[in-house]
């Protein structure tokens, strides 16, 4: 069991191709500091309606992203930051 704060361990064979896929588009996104809605994941990803929620659910449920919303829309982003979210940022802030 993870203490308090660890992000829960995935293992990676367990992954989809589209978790994958969808996990590292949204990584990369987010990168540039601005929320990543589903719209804009569904432009990149290019997966149907189906498909892209059932992917975005499962990656939720298993705590690899956070849903939030923001302008009434879901944003979806990386639960764990080991790394910054923009440039000019340090790492894990």
């Amino acid at each position: 069991m993870p203490e308090h704060g660890d992000p829960p361990y995935v293992e990676p064979i367990s992954l989809t191709d589209t978790d994958t896929y969808l996990y590292e588009a949204i990584a990369t996104m987010e990168y540039t500091g601005q929320p990543v809605t589903r719209d804009e994941i569904k432009a990149v990803a290019g997966l149907d309606d189906a498909t892209l929620d059932a992917a975005l659910a499962e990656l939720t449920r298993r705590g690899l992203l956070t849903r939030t919303t923001a302008d009434g829309g879901p944003v979806y982003e990386p639960a764990d930051r080991g790394w910054s979210t923009a440039p000019e940022q340090g790492q894990g802030m």
